[in-house]
């Protein structure tokens, strides 16, 4: 008898796909089902799975980040990848970590029996191991305690460090992994977050301005909808500013004037940032900074703008449902069109396309 595990975010979908196999193949027991990677990994640790039918495009992680740790693990599962998109790049990935095999959707119950069949066929590397670990698995709550203390961490450190920008992007993009979850209401999460930020205020002895406090007390009575997202991360923004006291930045040696721009960047992209805007933040003449900045930085002052956009475009793309309009003017793109054609220029595709080979399932 050989086990099998069903890792669909779609329920009519992984019904479909329990009725095939219960119907046609009686040497194949189904001893679990997952809606996404972390019920995925759950899974793997509690039981012998012979054989996983896995979608890519599941909640993280993801179906090519839960292929790769199977793989990394050296694990006897045999993993058949059920996807409705055959992008080049998705299937290049999953070659790359040794998939068994691929169906798309809509699954047919010949090709669907035909592919687990064939994967159970396979020989079963010398190497592998039959789960992921031998002691007991976390359960929910412990893994959000565990996820909690990791991004406390992981923020404390980035100040301890000064790392101002990686702090300020990682703030950004745990809170659009939070917006991202359409099935989870994202309140609970976002108010944790921003307990982290204000808990790590208190521990460097710094003041939130009362406005600010305000704000933060009256969360407590907001819905927190996906309406409510680009407002809270402005505030957690501000208060990642305030972690880093950028006030006390102002002069000091050429490296630390540079870093100071940097800083003043990256919390300004949406707001149309220029040269003269940020060597007045620095103290020093546009011309100088122009100067500096391409020695110290081997870029002009504008090309490493433009490049910072893009990227924020990329992330928000890929993690948010903005119209490209919207998308634009938040990184202060006057015309959508020409936002359209420096991306592409960049990136080599159009913002629409770009966004398509992240987000498309999640549509479906």
């Amino acid at each position: 008898m050989f086990n099998m595990a069903i890792v669909e975010d779609e329920e009519l979908e992984r019904r479909a796909l329990r009725s095939i196999i219960e119907r046609n193949a009686d040497d194949i027991r189904i001893v679990g089902e997952a809606k996404n990677g972390s019920e995925a990994v759950r899974l793997l640790e509690s039981e012998r799975i012979d054989v996983m039918l896995l979608d890519i495009k599941i909640p993280r992680p993801n179906g090519l980040e839960l292929l790769q740790m199977v793989r990394e693990r050296h694990l006897a599962t045999k993993v058949l990848i059920v996807t409705a998109y055959d992008y080049f790049d998705i299937m290049q990935a999953a070659i790359q970590y040794k998939a068994d095999g691929f169906l798309l959707k809509p699954v047919r119950t010949e090709a669907l029996l035909d592919g687990v069949r064939d994967c159970l066929a396979m020989p079963v590397p010398e190497k592998a191991v039959p789960n992921l670990r031998l002691v007991p698995a976390m359960d929910a709550a412990e893994e959000e305690v565990e996820d909690e203390i990791d991004i406390a961490d992981r923020i404390r450190s980035l100040v301890e460090r000064r790392a101002y920008r990686d702090c300020l992007r990682l703030v950004r993009t745990r809170l659009e992994g939070i917006y991202a979850h359409k099935d989870v209401a994202p309140r609970h999460d976002v108010l944790d977050l921003t307990e982290i930020l204000t808990d790590l205020l208190e521990e460097t002895d710094r003041k939130l301005p009362l406005p600010m406090a305000r704000q933060i007390a009256e969360l407590e009575n907001q819905r927190l909808d996906a309406r409510s997202q680009y407002k809270v991360q402005e505030l957690l923004c501000q208060i990642t500013d305030i972690l880093f006291d950028p006030g006390q930045e102002h002069g000091g040696a050429a490296g630390e004037r540079i870093e100071t721009v940097l800083h003043f960047i990256e919390r300004n992209l949406s707001k149309g940032v220029t040269l003269e805007d940020a060597a007045e933040f620095a103290h020093v003449s546009p011309c100088y900074l122009s100067r500096l900045f391409r020695k110290k930085m081997n870029t002009t002052f504008i090309s490493y703008l433009k490049g910072q956009r893009i990227e924020r475009a990329k992330v928000l793309l890929q993690n948010s449902d903005l119209p490209i309009s919207n998308v634009s003017l938040d990184l202060s793109y006057a015309d959508a069109n020409y936002f359209c054609k420096a991306f592409k220029k960049e990136v080599g595709i159009s913002p629409s396309e770009y966004r398509q080979q992240f987000q498309k399932a999640r549509v479906g």
